[in-house]
């Protein structure tokens, strides 16, 4: 079991084992499908789609990080019930941000990011909670889990290297569904 770490209000981290061929297998997967014929892709602003929906049946590769995600989920206090997940990735090219937002669309329990490819000074998230600004800059390997309804941004990425992570929300299991690992 991972080490999960409450860092305020519904919020925590967790260092996922990022070795570096576990890394490069999901960033190779993702590479491999982001312009897949089935890959769905929305959130159009800027030049670029925000997120990337690989297929989940194609991408292999990403099994053993949700494992490890459902793992975490299950640490958080109230949330040890049957869960599914959704996932999408979220490639950021410098000079790129990522608009104040929330993932609160109906049945999500908990929301969050891996980073998986973080250059330095790519941006940092920035989750507004009630009384003041978080700040926290990724680092490849880092997860975040946070309540669906916690707006969140991402500050312009000012590398040279596009960022490359995955948000996902997790929520209770539909009958009929075998999403969990």
């Amino acid at each position: 079991m991972l080490d999960m770490q409450l860092l305020q209000d519904g919020i925590y981290s967790c260092r996922l084992p990022a070795t570096p061929r576990y890394l490069d297998e999901i960033i190779k997967g993702f590479r491999r499908l982001e312009n897949a014929e089935d890959t769905r892709k929305s959130h159009f602003f800027d030049g670029r789609y925000e997120n990337i929906y690989p297929s989940r049946d194609a991408f292999t590769e990403i099994e053993p990080l949700l494992e490890v995600i459902f793992d975490c989920a299950h640490q958080v206090p109230g949330k040890d019930q049957s869960l599914e997940i959704s996932f999408w990735f979220n490639q950021m090219q410098p000079g790129h941000s990522t608009t104040l937002h929330t993932h609160d669309d109906g049945y999500e329990l908990i929301s969050g990011v891996y980073y998986l490819d973080v250059p330095e000074g790519s941006g940092d998230i920035l989750l507004h909670l009630p009384e003041q600004l978080l700040k926290i800059s990724p680092q490849a390997g880092l997860m975040l889990m946070f309540p669906p309804d916690l707006a969140h941004e991402v500050t312009r990425n000012n590398s040279n290297r596009s960022r490359l992570s995955m948000a996902f929300n997790i929520g209770p299991q539909k009958i009929g569904l075998s999403t969990e690992t």
